[in-house]
């Protein structure tokens, strides 16, 4: 303590209390309680325990030891993180009888993941695929024939076509599209024509992405699934249902091995389903859409180290996460609900090379076996799993991996509203031990203002850092690093927040609480503003998954208040001691804090690699300051308990530290952390209405990923570059390749080089049209011919509008281009085969017999060839090699032909 504090420590301790409320810059109130106190009132605090030592000068804690919190603080943070790093031993075959149907052993599901992956990418429709899709057919019959119990095994070819709402909602079509499944049969069995009785699904895909092994995405579930049906097939008594166990082979397409599956005989008796997939590598798999209360039930009993949050669930619906599951496709097409389960840390090798079995961390298959088998035993042997059940929307969380929580929506509003109010009650008792006065109550909301006005500057700290890095450093260097957040986000909100606290706090001596009593009262305040926040959000029911995240701290620090408060109430407590008490007190609600704020970021900050915005450090600085604002509440008010005098030290040297790197000119990528490029090397050809050539062009396409893709890729070439911006107002989609729908946003932020075209296709991509008119109605009569990956856009004229075309369902836009309705039709081939057959479908169009002679539509046939480097030609290799190491390129060999018709 410095010398103007001991003295007024020491001058201050007998005097009578005194209660100032000063905020900064306004005038300070002081009143003599005693002096106006009647004499009830005097008698009911003295019975409330309201004793002078209370009242008493504190001796204040260094201002350095502020280093030491924050340190510990940080300390904890890393205690979360290893929690949810920490993994089971992994099993040996040699620990486990040949008949043991309870273990789950690692190295046996890693012997299936090695054989299923191979050596290169498995992308749906190529040979690579079918060859790998033979050896899975061959451990399933393997497994099959070591059975002890009936395993039935079937390869699936299946050809439709459906319509899907993604953000860019499209037709998607498929033809001889190859799944792999295995019956585990249960009690209920087969009916006679071949249909399953009532049955569990458990749901992986086998294929990958271009350019990637795809050894997490999805290879690991699908071994962690082929371990688990050989060792449930080793049971001598057979479960109550049957389980159904799917290797859909094209979910990359997107999602269209899930809709094929649905038309298998297989398909009619499922209840439930446990979806599996992956966004990411390691870490304990996460269940992060809920539609079925008793596949959430079973997974809350088996689960060792259960890792749930149902905010996932808002953030994935949200379409922040530009990705989906076949989860969407059980709940939308086959009214099954279940459970969806995926790997989300590592997000930075999803889709890249990195997603390579050699960076599969031990214990990570084994924790995931042992749930998925659990799991799967106590559902399948559930009787109330007989039949389907509506979807229900639930609230999940887990605390450290520890034990899960979970109720419905309904009973989520009474949780909340009752933790606010219990809150409310705490801010009460608070107020029994300083006295039922005026001028506490007004002391109170002081406080509550303070707090306030602390939260508002340490929200501008945080933005002005945010705002700095963007004008002088590169976005996204949190990709390679993602502890940068800490830095760059969490310490300016705290440092901007305590400078505020400690300005408008007032000195010791000049009011009537100490400092212990000031602590208290910043905490009140506190849980009275959270408690303020909670109950009208409770009232909102499209919220009800998401406000957990307020209610577990909040209920946590209103619980430590209770202890805090009758402690000072009991006990002469010194500043030191209370500042261990608090923190000691506050470690619960900060683990889950701090657990949700890792997972949180596990998710933005790899997914701020794939936004192809300008700024998307907007984003994770955003959600990282408001994840920073609820820690601090859990700890607001003990600063308080430091000496103000020499606290910019500790401050300043955190802001330094944190602004040093800010401004350090760290590097965005690395070899873990990649950065995603989609390179098309196309040729665009366009034909007028009478089948003539009037434009024919080539070059490599580089559409934008991230922030930096174009930035990072012009300097690497020279040679004529194209102003794509310039064709976007005339052309669809630019007049460039598109091979899904959801690049079709950006594709006016894409890079065009004019090279040689790419080699030739065989067969040659095509699109034959005849047409025939009847009253008012002409139907063209469509062949389309190219490799196993094509895309159509369909635009009519103004003169005609499409009624009808021969896919399910009526023709619905996808967009409008020019005042015009467009529809976009995604086709795949989705099994290798050396002569796939052409496309045929159907337009109907409505158009006036006077103008029936007249251009129809515009019709754009976008044929690509994926996963082809075979067919790369010696002038496109020479431009891969010019990129840096950590460009994680998806080549595509394009050919845009456009139609009118």
């Amino acid at each position: 303590m410095d010398t103007e504090e001991n003295d007024r420590y020491s001058r201050n301790r007998n005097m009578p209390m005194r209660r100032s409320h000063q905020l900064a810059g306004l005038p300070s109130l002081e009143i003599d309680e005693e002096e106006y106190e009647k004499p009830w009132q005097k008698r009911l605090n003295q019975a409330r325990g309201k004793i002078s030592r209370c009242s008493d000068p504190t001796k204040p804690v260094p201002s350095m030891f502020l280093l030491l919190l924050l340190g510990a603080y940080l300390t904890v943070g890393y205690l979360a993180q290893l929690i949810e790093d920490d993994m089971p031993r992994p099993i040996l075959e040699s620990e486990i009888h040949k008949k043991d149907a309870k273990t789950f052993s690692e190295e046996s599901a890693k012997k299936y993941l090695h054989q299923l992956l191979g050596n290169g990418p498995r992308v749906a429709g190529t040979k690579y695929h079918l060859e790998k899709t033979v050896d899975l057919k061959s451990m399933l019959d393997s497994i099959a024939a070591e059975a002890n119990l009936p395993v039935r095994t079937d390869w699936q070819f299946v050809s439709c076509d459906f319509w899907i709402e993604f953000s860019t909602p499209h037709a998607s079509s498929y033809q001889n599209l190859s799944n792999l499944v295995a019956v585990l049969e249960g009690g209920s069995g087969f009916d006679p024509d071949g249909r399953t009785g009532s049955a569990l699904l458990v749901n992986c895909h086998y294929d990958s992405v271009p350019f990637a092994i795809g050894a997490s995405d999805n290879g690991v579930f699908c071994a962690v699934m082929l371990e688990t049906l050989s060792k449930l097939s080793r049971r001598r008594k057979k479960l109550r249902h049957n389980i159904v166990f799917l290797f859909n082979g094209a979910e990359e397409n997107p999602l269209q091995g899930s809709h094929g599956f649905l038309k298998h005989r297989w398909a009619t008796g499922i209840t439930s389903v446990v979806n599996l997939d992956a966004a990411g590598m390691n870490g304990k798999p996460a269940v992060f859409q809920v539609s079925d209360s008793r596949s959430l039930a079973a997974y809350r009993l088996v689960a060792q180290r259960p890792n749930a949050q149902s905010f996932g669930e808002a953030l994935f619906k949200s379409g922040l996460i530009p990705s989906d599951t076949d989860f969407r496709i059980w709940r939308d097409f086959g009214s099954i609900h279940g459970v969806d389960v995926a790997f989300a840390k590592w997000g930075c090798v999803y889709h890249t090379r990195n997603d390579r079995p050699e960076l599969i961390r031990e214990g990570v298959v084994q924790n995931a076996g042992d749930v998925l088998l659990a799991m799967l035993e106590r559902l399948a042997d559930d009787e109330l799993m007989a039949a389907k059940t509506a979807a229900a929307s639930l609230v999940y969380f887990d605390y450290l991996n520890v034990f899960l929580v979970t109720y419905d929506n309904g009973t989520a509003q009474l949780v909340d509203i009752s933790v606010a109010l219990s809150a409310l009650l705490t801010v009460a008792y608070y107020l029994s031990v300083v006295g039922f006065r005026r001028t506490s109550a007004v002391g109170l909301l002081w406080g509550v203002g303070g707090r306030l006005l602390c939260t508002v500057f340490g929200l501008v700290s945080g933005a002005l850092a945010v705002l700095l890095m963007t004008i002088v450093a590169e976005q996204l260097r949190y990709l390679s690093r993602p502890w940068l957040v800490v830095p760059f986000y969490w310490i300016p909100y705290l440092v901007g927040y305590l400078l505020i606290s400690f300005r408008i706090d007032q000195p010791e001596g000049q009011g009537g609480l100490n400092r212990s009593l000031r602590t208290l009262e910043a905490m009140a305040a506190t849980r009275l503003l959270l408690a303020a926040v909670l109950l009208p959000l409770a009232v909102v029911p499209s919220l009800a998954s998401m406000r957990y995240v307020i209610t577990v701290p909040l209920a946590a620090t209103s619980a430590a208040s209770l202890v805090s408060i009758t402690a000072l109430k009991v006990f002469r407590v010194t500043a030191v001691q209370q500042l261990a008490m608090e923190f000691l007190l506050s470690l619960p609600g900060f683990l889950f804090v701090a657990s949700v704020s890792l997972r949180l970021d596990s998710i933005l900050v790899p997914t701020a690699g794939r936004m192809p915005i300008n700024h998307p450090d907007l984003v994770v600085g955003g959600a990282n300051l408001a994840l920073a604002a609820l820690a601090a509440t859990l700890v607001s008010g003990v600063e308080l308990l430091f000496s103000r005098k020499g606290a910019w030290l500790p401050l300043g040297l955190v802001g330094a530290t944190s602004l040093a790197l800010m401004l350090a000119p760290l590097s965005v990528y690395d070899d873990l952390a990649t950065q995603r490029h989609y390179w098309f090397h196309s040729e665009i050809v366009s034909y007028s209405w009478n089948g003539s050539e009037v434009g024919r062009e080539s070059g490599l396409v580089i559409p934008r990923q991230d922030a930096h893709t174009l930035a990072r890729a012009r300097p690497l070439f020279s040679g004529r570059w194209k102003p794509v911006s310039e064709e976007c107002g005339r052309f669809v989609h630019c007049n460039l390749p598109l091979s899904r729908p959801r690049f079709g946003h950006h594709l006016n932020d894409s890079l065009f080089l004019h090279t040689a075209p790419p080699a030739r296709f065989e067969p040659e991509p095509s699109l034959d049209v005849t047409r025939s008119c009847r009253g008012e109605e002409c139907t063209l009569h469509c062949t389309m011919i190219g490799p196993a990956h094509s895309l159509l856009t369909l635009l009519p004229t103004g003169a005609a509008a499409l009624a009808g075309w021969s896919l399910a369902g009526p023709p619905k836009p996808s967009g409008r281009f020019l005042g015009r309705p467009l529809f976009i039709v995604l086709h795949s081939v989705a099994t290798h085969s050396t002569d796939p057959g052409p496309f045929s479908f159907n337009l109907t169009f409505r158009v006036a017999p006077s103008q029936q002679n007249q251009p129809l539509v515009e019709i754009s046939h976008h044929a690509h060839k994926i996963a082809h480097p075979e067919d790369f030609t010696e002038s496109y290799k020479r431009l891969l090699a010019k990129a840096p190491k950590y460009f994680n390129i998806a080549s595509t060999l394009s050919v845009r032909t456009n139609y009118v018709f």
